[in-house]
């Protein structure tokens, strides 16, 4: 099925203890297409998750919405 979709990408920082996810560090939408796509953003601190739609708000599959969100790995 084609995607051409709004969706927000999201970086966060470390999570605290007791949280899922760490505060915000960039939260922004972007068209997202069918095929391979890269997105690069820079963010003030260092990151520690990112990840595509990460609060859930689309239903693109059926069951358990829990791998959209990656650990990051930083490049220097």
């Amino acid at each position: 099925m084609p995607v051409n979709e709004w969706v927000e990408i999201g970086v966060f920082a470390a999570a605290e203890p007791g949280e899922i996810l760490g505060r915000p560090l960039y939260l922004q939408k972007h068209r997202i297409r069918s095929g391979g796509q890269t997105i690069t953003v820079t963010v003030p601190r260092k990151p520690a998750r990112a990840g595509i739609d990460p609060y859930n708000l689309l239903d693109w599959e059926e069951g358990a919405d829990d791998d959209n969100i990656e650990r990051v790995e930083v490049e220097s």
